[in-house]
């Protein structure tokens, strides 16, 4: 099959008659072999093959229709082209590159203004936004929104394999670096949530996630120190650095009983639709916003507490911290929202209820072992107590038997690390007050964050990761699980475009053959 012609250089910008005529010739013939193929050819092969050789004569009709678009345009000679400096810019010669489309490789000429001293450009690159890497943003757009989900490696070879070109890994890896910085900044400018979508409270979750990091990540001197080969026995669990991942979101109060709350935890009644662990539908959370930092607890909570402000532009919607007991998050939580001058918002500091649970079964596990008939109402009773807001009564209580029973060591330590655990947090364990106001009181919004997040993407077996490499990926996976691809990806159109060509004044050529 003959190819579509690259688009030459033409003398002055509008595209010349025979030009036209040319492509059009290499349309018709391509047209022509389509018509061939599927009244005769096709008749003799199965479905399979059919399809195959109709998508790839498809692609270059495609390539050759594209050509005739750039061809229209001309190469941009005489247009008026002034810069930053508010110099006139004159004409020197036309210049090559080369577009990747998603039908295949295109070569455009385009005229090339530029004085000494001064920065050149070309005027047709500024009109039809040619990419700064000459890869079709199309292209990708469907790159991108791929390997969020799967390795550069599996993403690069599926495109190359379907639309016949070679893309290449490292180059987009170069553009989800460039795109996925843009994540705060495509934020700060998101309009805000429409206010009859929100719930008339606000709620906010952190956790962390380690990921696996290449070894130039390690501090110099650590790695020096490091032996080059290990030990009998040592496995390699390889550099981690954490992830913060966090989740702003609105819900709407509705209040449940301790006895309600206990059926539920002990499964003894359905969750209702949409619920995630203890979570019931009437607080589900509404227009969340999911992130994930590698810049540090304090960078990932700033972030999310200006999309929280973008909520709530008045400041009067109470907030309420939902965390799973890590003293760290905790700190660095309360000290971004001080900083903010929120404090006076927060109405409710909550432990994660199913972290709490799990202290309370290992307690009765310890007690009972666990296939005992008394350990399930054991931890029914006391999970009853600590949802009325009575923890000093089970901490009381975990200690009497500490006391009076012997028990083996392993009961002994197993007691102790829950009594620790409740006495560590007894001042975000007011279970009775948050079930009465109506708050939710598990994270399962970001436990599934930094499974669906970060896990399921940045830490599969093998993965190794730099910062600035994994940042990108989290940063548009987390674009694509908050419904704003499309959006960000007009964003990350329009912003390159005036990057690229925001400081020149261009007053292009009309070209009159575009109406033929």
């Amino acid at each position: 099959m003959s190819q579509s012609p690259s688009v030459a250089p033409c003398t002055g910008s509008p595209v010349s008659l025979c030009e036209l005529e040319s492509l059009h010739q290499a349309q018709h013939h391509i047209f022509s072999q389509i018509t061939s193929f599927v009244r005769d050819d096709a008749l003799r092969s199965d479905l399979y093959r059919v399809e195959k050789q109709l998508f790839q004569m498809l692609l270059t009709l495609g390539k050759a229709f594209l050509a005739e678009v750039i061809a229209r345009h001309g190469t941009g000679k005489g247009a008026e082209v002034v810069d930053a400096k508010g110099e006139r810019l004159p004409y020197q010669e036309d210049k090559k590159t080369t577009y990747l489309s998603i039908f295949g490789i295109l070569e455009i000429w385009r005229a090339y203004y530029w004085r000494k001293g001064h920065e050149g450009i070309c005027p047709l690159d500024a009109q039809i936004n040619l990419p700064a890497r000459r890869y079709s943003y199309l292209l990708d757009d469907w790159v991108q929104g791929t390997i969020v989900e799967e390795p550069y490696e599996k993403a690069v070879e599926r495109f190359s394999k379907i639309l016949g070109i070679a893309v290449s890994k490292l180059g987009q890896q170069s553009v989800a670096r460039e795109a996925g910085v843009k994540f705060d900044e495509f934020y700060r400018e998101k309009p805000a949530f429409d206010e009859q979508t929100e719930g008339s409270h606000i709620g906010v979750e952190a956790d962390g996630k380690g990921v696996r990091m290449i070894t130039s990540e390690k501090p110099t001197a650590e790695a020096k120190q490091k032996p080059v080969r290990r030990g009998k026995g040592e496995k390699s669990s390889g550099l981690r650095k954490m992830a913060v991942a966090t989740v702003d979101f609105t819900f709407n109060p509705e209040a449940r009983t301790p006895e309600e709350m206990v059926r539920m935890l002990m499964r003894e009644a359905p969750q209702e639709p949409g619920a995630t662990h203890a979570e019931a539908n009437p607080r589900t959370a509404r227009n969340p916003t999911v992130a994930a930092s590698m810049a540090g607890k304090q960078a990932a909570m700033d972030a999310m507490i200006e999309r929280v402000r973008k909520r709530d532009l008045p400041g009067k919607k109470k907030i309420v911290v939902l965390m799973d007991g890590d003293p760290a998050l905790e700190e660095q939580m309360m000290a971004s929202l001080r900083a903010a001058g929120m404090t006076h918002r927060i109405d409710a500091v909550i432990l994660d209820i199913m972290h709490a649970m799990e202290y309370l079964w290992d307690a009765g596990t310890a007690l009972y072992g666990e296939r005992a008939r008394e350990r399930i109402p054991w931890v029914k009773k006391h999970a009853l107590e600590m949802l009325k807001g009575h923890v000093g009564y089970v901490i009381g209580g975990l200690r009497i038997i500490l006391s009076k029973k012997k028990l083996k060591p392993a009961q002994e330590a197993a007691l102790k690390k829950s009594i620790t655990y409740f006495e560590n947090h007894k001042h975000m364990m007011r279970y009775d007050l948050y079930l009465a106001a109506g708050y939710p009181v598990a994270t399962g919004l970001v436990e599934g964050t930094c499974g669906s997040l970060i896990k399921d993407r940045a830490d599969k077996s093998g993965s190794r990761w730099s910062s600035i490499g994994v940042q990108a990926v989290l940063n548009e996976r987390a674009i694509m699980k908050n419904g704003d691809w499309e959006s960000f990806w007009r964003y990350h159109m329009n912003t390159e475009k005036e990057r690229l060509y925001g400081r020149f004044s261009i007053t292009p050529l009309k070209n009159k053959i575009n109406q033929n």
